[in-house]
C-alpha cells in the first residue's frame, strides 16, 4: 500500500458512489477512524491540543476517533461544489457535526483551479489528508510537527497551478483568508490576514513540499487555571504587561514547513520540518520527524523519530522567574518533547486498515509536551511516558 500526497483525491474518486448509473453529477464518499490511546501513567493523559478535550480515563478514544462524509456536486464541465461534514470530540467536549469543507471550485484551465469557501488550511505537507487516517502509515501524524498549528480550517480562497516539466509535476498553491479554533472550556483563537504559499514537486516515488504562511493571531484563554491567573495579574504590579503577552489581539505569527516523502515498492521514507514564530500569545517552536517503513505484502512496519524544541516561551524567563503560576502557564503551552515509536499498519482490505503504535516520549524540563495532568499537582515536565495507540481506519 502506498501513501502518496494524492491519496485524499484517490480515496474520494475511488470510493465515490454516483446517484445513478447514468450520471455522476452527485457523488458521496466518507471516512472513519475508531482509535484508542493508552497512557501507562495513571496521573497523565495524552492530548492533542486544539483537537480534543483532555481525557479523564487511562484509555482515551477521543484523540483519533472521527467520522466524516463528503458530497461532491458537479456543476457543469468546469465547476464543482464540495461539502464535507465531520464529527469528532472538540476542545469543548462536544461531538456536534460541523462543516469541515464547504467550497466552490472552478477550473480556469486544465492546469489551474480556483476555490472559495471553507477549505483545508495547508500548513503542513499532509494537511489535505490529515483527517483521513487511512491515508497515512501512522495512527496519527506526529504531534511533534503537526501539533505546532492545530488550525485546520481556511475560510477564504486558494488557487492551484499544476504543470508537468519533463518528468516532474510542479504545483503552486497560494491561499488567503482566516481561521478559527475553539480552545478548552470557553477559550477561542483565530488567525486573520492569513496568506501563504505552498510549492510541491513530485516525480515517481518522490514528493517534495515547502510552505510559508503569515497571519495575525488573536487569543482568549478560558480554562479555570488561566482565568484565575489573569484575574490575579489584573491587580499585580506589572501585571498588565504580562497579560498582554498571554492573550489579546493582532500578534504577528508565521509558519514554515518543508518535507519529503519517498514511497517505493518496498520502502517508505517520510520526513518533515515545521516552525512556528509568534510575537505573543503562543510560544515559538520548531519540530521535525522522520519515519522509515517497509512494505511487506499487506503489512507496513515502521520506526519513527520526532522532536519539538521551544525557541521562546510566551512569558519571558525574566518575568516568570520565581513565579510558579507563570512557569506552570508557560509549561502547559509548551509542547517540547522527543519521542521514538515503532508501529505496524495492516491493510485488512482495499478500504480498511488496522494500525498499532508504541511510543516512548520524554518531555522537556519546562514542558508538558503532548500530555495533561490528571491532578493539578502532578509533575509533567522532564518525564518519560509510554503510550500504546491502536486504530481501525476505513474509507467508503
Amino acid at each position: 500500500m502506498k501513501y502518496r500526497l494524492a491519496t485524499l483525491a484517490a480515496i474520494i474518486a475511488a470510493h465515490a458512489a454516483p446517484v445513478s448509473a447514468a450520471t455522476d453529477a452527485i457523488t458521496f464518499s466518507g471516512f472513519g477512524t475508531l482509535g484508542a490511546v493508552l497512557t501507562h501513567s495513571d496521573d497523565l493523559q495524552f492530548r492533542r491540543v486544539g483537537v480534543e478535550a483532555p481525557g479523564t480515563q487511562s484509555v482515551d478514544f477521543a484523540p483519533d476517533t472521527v467520522l466524516g462524509v463528503q458530497t461532491n456536486f458537479r456543476l457543469g464541465d468546469s465547476a464543482e461544489a464540495v461539502l464535507q461534514v465531520l464529527s469528532r470530540e472538540t476542545p469543548k467536549n462536544t461531538y456536534t457535526p460541523r462543516a469541515s469543507l464547504a467550497f466552490l471550485s472552478y477550473s480556469l484551465s486544465p492546469e489551474s483551479t480556483l476555490r472559495a469557501g471553507r477549505l483545508r488550511l495547508p500548513t503542513f505537507m499532509l494537511s489535505d489528508s490529515m483527517l483521513i487516517s487511512y491515508a497515512h502509515p501512522w495512527v496519527r501524524p506526529p504531534v511533534e510537527v503537526y501539533g505546532l498549528s492545530p488550525f485546520s480550517d481556511l475560510d477564504g480562497i486558494d488557487f492551484f497551478y499544476r504543470r508537468r516539466i519533463k518528468d516532474v509535476d510542479v504545483e503552486l498553491h497560494p491561499y488567503l483568508g482566516r481561521s478559527q479554533l475553539d480552545i478548552v472550556q470557553t477559550g477561542h483563537s483565530s488567525l486573520s490576514h492569513l496568506r501563504g504559499l505552498n510549492i510541491g514537486l513530485s516525480s515517481g516515488a518522490l514528493t517534495l513540499h515547502a510552505g510559508y504562511a503569515r497571519a495575525r493571531l488573536d487569543m482568549r484563554w478560558g480554562d479555570p487555571f488561566t482565568s484565575r491567573l489573569l484575574d490575579a495579574l489584573q491587580s499585580a504590579p506589572g501585571g498588565e504587561h504580562i497579560i498582554a503577552k498571554m492573550q489579546g489581539s493582532d500578534a504577528a505569527t508565521s509558519f514554515t514547513s518543508a518535507g519529503f516523502q519517498w514511497d517505493g515498492e518496498r520502502w517508505l521514507l517520510i520526513g518533515e520540518y515545521a516552525a512556528r514564530r509568534a510575537a505573543a500569545f503562543a510560544n515559538s517552536a520548531y519540530g521535525w520527524h522522520l519515519t522509515v517503513g517497509r512494505h511487506i505484502g499487506p503489512f507496513t512496519p515502521y520506526l519513527k523519530l520526532a522532536r519539538t524544541i521551544q525557541t521562546s516561551p510566551i512569558i519571558s524567563d525574566q518575568l516568570s522567574a520565581g513565579q510558579p503560576a507563570l512557569q506552570r502557564f508557560n509549561a502547559s503551552r509548551n509542547g517540547a518533547q522527543r519521542s521514538f515509536g515503532a508501529g505496524l499498519r495492516w491493510d485488512l482490505r482495499h478500504d480498511a486498515a488496522f494500525k498499532m503504535e508504541f511510543a516512548r516520549t520524554h518531555t522537556d524540563n519546562d514542558s508538558w509536551g503532548a500530555f495533561f495532568p490528571v491532578h493539578h499537582l502532578t509533575r509533567v515536565s522532564d518525564r518519560t511516558i509510554n503510550t500504546l495507540s491502536v486504530s481501525i481506519d476505513v474509507v467508503f
